[in-house]
């Protein structure tokens, strides 16, 4: 029996997705949300999806952060900015409903930057035995995966 780890940092525009089979990175990159869907169909197209489970960056649990991060800021950036986090937020409700569709277990997580920064995230990919290319958001995917595979063990 595989197990297959899906790693999801969710963003408006395309989320950062990390693939992870049997414990190895096997894919990371950034989709749209209809690629998404697409993307985990083909997974159970190939694997049954009890095999599958989605690690999700928890962007619903937060609240505070925003207002931390719009202190001081005029009005009109910060309504911006809620803008943002809002549509994250939605991205994340979507994507979470693609895995309960196929009967994908999903797993959220405390939000995090662990792996976000550049040194620090291709350090540790090249450690997976990742040398394709990687940006903030495909690191923080691949970090939420990592953490997968880590509690599946």
């Amino acid at each position: 029996m595989s197990k297959i780890i899906i790693g999801c940092d969710p963003d408006s525009n395309k989320s950062g997705i990390s693939t992870y089979i049997n414990g190895r990175l096997a894919d990371l990159t950034c989709l749209s949300l209809i690629d998404i869907y697409f993307h985990v169909d083909d997974l159970c197209i190939s694997f049954e999806p009890s095999e599958i489970e989605l690690h999700i960056e928890n962007l619903k649990g937060v609240s505070g952060i925003f207002a931390q991060r719009t202190s001081g800021k005029n009005k009109g950036v910060a309504l911006k900015m809620a803008q943002h986090v809002g549509m994250c937020k939605q991205v994340q409700t979507e994507i979470e409903r693609i895995a309960e569709h196929f009967g994908i277990k999903v797993v959220r997580h405390q939000v995090s930057k662990m792996w976000k920064d550049s040194a620090t995230g291709k350090a540790v990919l090249k450690d997976l035995g990742w040398t394709g290319q990687s940006n903030e958001d495909s690191r923080s995917a691949a970090y939420f995966g990592y953490l997968g595979v880590k509690q599946s063990k």
